[in-house]
């Protein structure tokens, strides 16, 4: 099964700037994954905008054949800028490989410099909890940054192609884990 998330809520705006909040931007980006996915034909699983993460992350299935993406935008200075996708310390293979498809595909995408797949303890976080939710596999996603600008604008720009590659892969490593289950 397919986790997709926007990593905030309704009650949790996230980082803001450059007239945004992230939480809109995550939003913004699930929702056009979803409408990729759907037409592909790809079942999945949301977290709901006003819920909080914790109780999005009850709702998740632990087991081997589920693949969760979270989403987020970075914030620091206007100067910072890139992609970057982390994972658990303890990541497993079939993650890593995720991770990297999707850095991949964002970068090429956006054209944003690249920050590379990170261990969660590589982050301003020791643990991150979605990518401990017991599934097969697990990523959290940092699209740009909030802060920049340019980022944004990249983003935007390359919002409806971002989708249809993010869905691809989604269904891409869900099939893989149905078929090795």
């Amino acid at each position: 099964m397919i986790y997709l998330s926007a990593g905030h809520h309704n009650a949790d705006s996230g980082a803001v700037g450059n007239g945004y909040r992230e939480a809109d931007l995550t939003k913004e980006f699930r929702n056009a994954i979803v409408k990729e996915l759907d037409k592909l034909g790809v079942k999945y699983i949301l977290d709901k905008d006003s819920e909080t993460n914790s109780q999005y992350q009850g709702r998740i299935k632990p087991g081997s054949g589920s693949v969760i993406l979270d989403i987020h935008f970075n914030s620091a200075t206007s100067n910072a800028s890139g992609v970057e996708v982390l994972i658990a310390n303890d990541a497993n293979g079939d993650s890593r490989l995720f991770a990297s498809e999707i850095l991949k595909t964002t970068l090429s995408a956006t054209g944003l410099p690249n920050r590379g797949v990170k261990k969660e303890s590589d982050s301003q976080h020791d643990r991150i909890g979605i990518l401990h939710r017991g599934a097969g596999i697990t990523a959290l996603v940092e699209v740009g940054f909030i802060s920049n600008v340019n980022d944004i604008k990249a983003y935007k720009k390359a919002l409806p192609d971002l989708a249809k590659s993010y869905a691809k892969i989604l269904k891409q490593f869900e099939d893989l884990r149905v078929w090795e289950h």
